[in-house]
């Protein structure tokens, strides 16, 4: 009792994640083919939620009408967005997430339960039966509905040790980028309240374990960008690509030199580290142009 359990969901029920969020089948469910989109993160309330977070689930939402309709045969769809807690469901506690609930009759309104055919595994297995079906679905609605009208912007951190060597990371299959390049520390901003440099220096903790002071960091490069990406869902078994459009800055940290054996933690989406050295990064094959022209200007 108490524990949340949208916070330690069970793998074997997710059919899709994307961004952090979650399709996974009610385990308590109103009707067949009944699922949730759930945020990875604790959220309480939609609020609380990034611009990216929603814009995935606001996808999602589109994408499961059409799922369900192609796997259930059920046309008419219920969303029923809930914040948690005591009322909902006491284990929830304050977890926001959304049933998707295939709505084929007025009984329905009356919140009934209905005889199942399909267990909880079944379902997500019906679903994961659909992952070409909602590879494609992903992929259309960043073709013809996504509206995002407020440019991303991107920040990392060029970090060079006492050895002249820059610190890259390489990051998880869900996050490649490029030709599968490895990258600086760094990330998309989160949190527009705060200057990009302390949003910079709170995503940099998160993937090194390195705590550093902002007021170091001084930027070298700034650009639009367009950069090939990848969606890649472990449990769907689907890749595909996308071209994403931000604001890319490059900093360097002008604080004392980091020692080469320093400790990091990989965390976040870095999931270890290379120290590449000055003179090899013009000629690696899996560091991107716009990042070799800002360290050879950081450098000059």
């Amino acid at each position: 009792v108490g524990k949340c359990v949208f916070c330690d969901l069970r793998d074997k029920y997710i059919f899709y994640e994307e961004n952090g969020i979650v399709m996974t089948v009610a385990l308590f469910a109103y009707i067949d083919g009944n699922f949730m989109i759930i945020p990875r993160r604790h959220v309480r309330s939609i609020k609380e939620l990034t611009t990216g977070e929603w814009e995935t689930m606001r996808k999602m939402m589109y994408m499961a009408k059409k799922i369900i309709r192609k796997t259930h045969g059920i046309k008419g769809l219920q969303y029923v967005l809930r914040d948690g807690g005591i009322v909902a469901q006491s284990t929830v506690s304050d977890h926001l997430h959304i049933h998707c609930i295939p709505f084929d009759a007025p009984d329905l309104n009356t919140w009934n339960y209905r005889k199942l055919k399909y267990t909880p595994l079944e379902n997500a297995q019906l679903y994961q039966q659909q992952s070409k079906t909602i590879a494609a679905l992903s992929k259309k609605f960043e073709e013809k509905y996504d509206r995002s009208n407020q440019i991303e912007v991107n920040c990392n951190l060029l970090i060079i040790n006492d050895q002249s060597q820059v610190l890259f990371h390489e990051r998880p299959n869900w996050a490649k980028i490029g030709d599968d390049w490895i990258s600086p520390p760094g990330g998309m901003v989160k949190d527009l309240s705060l200057t990009l440099e302390e949003e910079l220096a709170r995503e940099v903790q998160e993937e090194t374990g390195l705590k550093l002071n902002p007021a170091k960091f001084d930027l070298i490069a700034s650009d639009i960008e367009r950069l090939t990406r990848y969606r890649q869902s472990d449990s769907a078994g689907t890749k595909h690509s996308y071209i994403h459009q931000f604001l890319w800055n490059i900093y360097i940290w002008r604080g004392a030199k980091i020692k080469a054996d320093t400790a990091l933690k990989p965390g976040d989406d870095a999931v270890k580290f290379f120290w590449v050295s000055l003179s090899e990064v013009q000629n690696h094959p899996r560091i991107s142009p716009g990042v070799k022209a800002a360290i050879a200007k950081a450098v000059t």
